[in-house]
């Protein structure tokens, strides 16, 4: 019987109230999964205008404070919203509000100012006030937490300021501090001048510190260097980021030494929400024994997209358009991919040279190619139940949602063997019948073309195609079985933090 823990997560983002990308979703469904697991869960993240409450949910007014913010202080303000219906514990969320006159989170957007498109300039103190303050916050619940568990870098001051200027505090007094690395990708580099509203001296700024990154100060690395345990977000991805730059970003070096404290988790995804035989976004259902209702999916996507029924498989991509998802193999293939026989329906917003290639592509082809520029759940779910293939050809993927969306509705993942995607998509072999996909190796538009033409020729197969779909909805990729492994990472720090190996200032000093 796992012990009931009282769990505190601090992140940018959280499903279903404000959400940017996975980040949102893995902490939305982590949290949720662990208060129906009996633990008592407290989620904070700053307060953004953008906060949508959904039904059912309840406001409590937690009043301000001030927290130490440079040489002086700054005000924040808290509100608790309690969750109905999460079984055996209880999940909570904190939003953090800067009650000064620059109101950090009261404006457009998260982390990018939407009419530029660009992060905000004040990002640094943003996020290192949200740290601060979330602290404080939870401070103010009168609840001592077992865990503090950051996720990615607009958290991780949170686990160092839990092990300086917080230590003495009850309520982090033998706590546990774990942080996750969804994207090594964004790691949060500021001018070193950040260290002084942190509430740290020159003393500490010194070649190879944790609180240096080649002259500047990295928020990632600080919360790498201060968190008892890490994890990220597959097995695969743990590998890679400690091996070399490409997939490391600069701190493979800082991940090495810290191999023995690194855990890779692979992600869930929400089994009933991502659930093609109860979906209500489909104008039909279908599970893997009753396959016909996909193909009513698949005819009203082709008709949303303008296309003839008939059958030519349809390739489909739900991403950010952004040149780590693969986009620039997209433009390198366009000729190639428009030789092969499939039609291609693509839904995301992004870089705009991307965007651009992609409204030119389907002016010139609207019989083969069609894209939509926004966020649409609805279409998200018709392109996921509609689709023949989907086609992943990311540059590095730390896990990946959509893959594991795409084998639940027996839509077949085309993906190169990253992260993630290499974890959780195995290639289809036609004498075995083994498999769940297609995968290329190199980050190479030759080899992307060509794994979509092994798909293709399974594609007019239909014997060996029905083998292949109903291999990945066999799959599970439920938050049950994730959440499990956080709690024996859980126990790891915890019994790090009992051996009094907790990462203190002191030890850091020494690890270095």
């Amino acid at each position: 019987m796992t012990a009931v823990l009282a769990v505190a997560h601090v992140a940018g983002e959280l499903a279903p109230l404000v959400k940017v990308g996975g980040l949102a979703d893995m902490v939305g469904a982590l949290s949720l999964e662990q208060a129906r697991r009996g633990h008592r869960v407290t989620v904070a993240i700053p307060a953004y205008r953008s906060t949508e409450l959904p039904s059912g949910w309840r406001r409590h007014d937690l009043g301000e404070t001030e927290v130490a913010w440079g040489m002086g202080k700054e005000p924040a303000r808290f509100e608790a919203l309690e969750a109905p219906g999460t079984g055996a514990g209880t999940l909570r969320v904190l939003r953090v509000a800067h009650a000064g006159d620059r109101r950090f989170f009261d404006r457009p957007g998260v982390y990018d100012d939407p009419t530029t498109g660009e992060g905000y300039a004040d990002n640094a103190e943003r996020f290192l006030f949200f740290c601060r303050a979330a602290l404080a916050g939870l401070e103010r619940l009168g609840e001592r937490f077992d865990i503090l568990h950051a996720h990615d870098h607009q958290a991780a001051w949170a686990v160092c300021f839990a092990r300086t200027h917080e230590a003495d505090d009850p309520a982090w007094d033998g706590v546990a501090t774990v942080m996750t690395i969804h994207n090594l990708g964004y790691q949060g580099i500021y001018d070193s001048w950040v260290l002084a509203l942190a509430g740290f001296g020159s003393e500490v700024f010194y070649p190879a510190s944790a609180f240096e990154y080649w002259g500047r100060v990295n928020f990632m690395k600080v919360g790498l260097a201060f968190a008892d345990m890490l994890s990220t977000v597959s097995p695969g991805y743990a590998r890679e980021i400690q091996t070399s730059g490409e997939f490391g970003f600069g701190l493979e070096g800082v991940l090495a030494r810290r191999e023995r404290d690194l855990r890779g988790i692979l992600n869930g995804i929400d089994v009933e929400v991502w659930n093609p035989a109860t979906d209500p976004h489909l104008p039909a259902r279908y599970d893997a024994a009753h396959l016909d209702g996909k193909a009513a999916v698949r005819a009203a996507l082709l008709r949303a997209c303008g296309f003839p029924e008939n059958a030519v498989p349809v390739v489909g991509m739900v991403s950010r358009l952004v040149e780590q998802k693969g986009f620039d193999l997209i433009e390198q293939a366009r000729v190639e991919l428009l030789k092969l026989e499939a039609r291609y329906v693509v839904l995301g917003t992004g870089t705009p040279r991307y965007m651009e290639a992609l409204r030119a592509l389907a002016a010139a082809h609207p019989e083969r190619v069609h894209y939509r520029a926004a966020h649409d759940e609805p279409f998200a779910h018709l392109i996921e139940g509609g689709a023949d293939l989907f086609l992943m050809p990311s540059r590095y993927e730390p896990c990946g949602l959509n893959q594991m969306y795409s084998l639940r509705y027996g839509t077949v993942p085309v993906v190169r063997a990253t992260g993630g995607l290499a974890d959780t998509v195995s290639e289809f072999h036609p004498l075995t019948r083994k498999g769940t996909g297609f995968l290329f190796q190199r980050f190479d538009p030759g080899d992307m073309v060509a794994a979509l033409r092994r798909a293709i020729a399974i594609y007019r197969q239909p014997e060996l195609w029905r083998a292949l779909q109903r291999n990945g909805m066999a799959e599970d990729f439920s938050w049950s079985r994730s959440a499990v492994e956080y709690d024996r990472l859980y126990a790891e720090a915890r019994a790090k933090v009992a051996r009094g190996e907790a990462r203190t200032m002191e030890r850091v000093r020494q690890s270095v």
